[in-house]
Formats: C-alpha cells, structure tokens, sequence
C-alpha cells in the first residue's frame, strides 16, 4: 500500500511538470521573445535587439499586441540600417495590428514622418504629423515632435 500511495505521488509531480511544460510553450507561442527585444531596443542595442526578435519563429501566432511590437522592432532595426522601404511597412503593420500605448503609436508616427521627409514627400509628413494629433506622449518625445513641426512649418501641439 505505501508503495501505490509513493507512486502515486509521482504520477502528480509528472501532471505538474507536464503542465508547467506545456503553459511555458505557450508563453514562447503567445508572447515569444518580442518583451526582451524590446527591451534590448530601447537602450538603443539594435543587433541585440534583432538577435533576439529573430528567435521567435512563428510571429503570426503572437497575439495581436506581441505582434505589433514584433514588427515595431522590424521597423527600428530596418531603419536603423536605412532600408526606409521596408520601415515603412514595418511601422505600418505595427500601427494596423495595434500598439498597446499612445507613445509608441507617436513614435511610429514620427519616425515614419521622418522617413517620409528623408524620401521628399513633406506632405505625406504633415499627415503622419496630423495623425499624432491628440496622442498622449512622454514629455522626451516633445523636442523631436517639436523640430519636425518646425521644420515642415506646422505647429499644432
């Protein structure tokens, strides 16, 4: 009898690590490594950053938030490397799947803006910049918002 109820005690402690196993692979699934690349990203590592982005193999099985910062990520290392084509796809999907705060859809606002009048096209700027429009941002945003107004001529904050 204490041999079965030893047993048995196993067989729990099995159901356990099989259930911590699985929920870990779903976490990997559902959230991937785009936290600790974004995290990498924002101390300005974009090899890091990018290292890590790419261990997450399937991003179209993230969920909708995870997904926008997957392609967040894409764009700042696209841009970083000046490949502006591909950025602005990039911040493009980031900005259609949803990113979670204002700020971040600022930034990507801006940065496309920028690209835009990298490329020549100040009009399409100033609708980036009009988009921004209303979004809450962090006050160490305001001096690039501010320039890039300054310069397209446009001042609405």
């Amino acid at each position: 009898m204490g041999i079965i109820s030893a047993l048995s005690g196993w067989n729990y402690l099995i159901i356990i690590a099989a259930l911590l196993s699985v929920s870990l692979l779903w976490g990997y699934y559902n959230v991937g490594t785009v936290y600790l690349a974004l995290h990498k990203l924002r101390k300005g590592k974009y090899e890091e950053s990018e290292q890590i982005l790419d261990l997450t193999r399937k991003p179209e099985k993230l969920n909708k938030t995870r997904r926008a910062y997957y392609y967040y990520i894409k764009a700042y290392v696209a841009r970083e490397r000046d490949d502006f084509e591909m950025s602005k796809q990039f911040f493009h999907l980031a900005l259609e799947q949803g990113l979670k705060t204002e700020h971040d859809q600022a930034i990507a606002l801006l940065a496309l803006a920028d690209i835009s009048v990298i490329q020549g096209d100040k009009e399409k700027a100033r609708a980036y910049l009009g988009r921004m429009r209303g979004l809450k941002v962090q006050p160490q945003l305001m001096p690039q918002i501010r320039q890039m107004q300054e310069y397209l001529g446009e001042i609405f904050v």
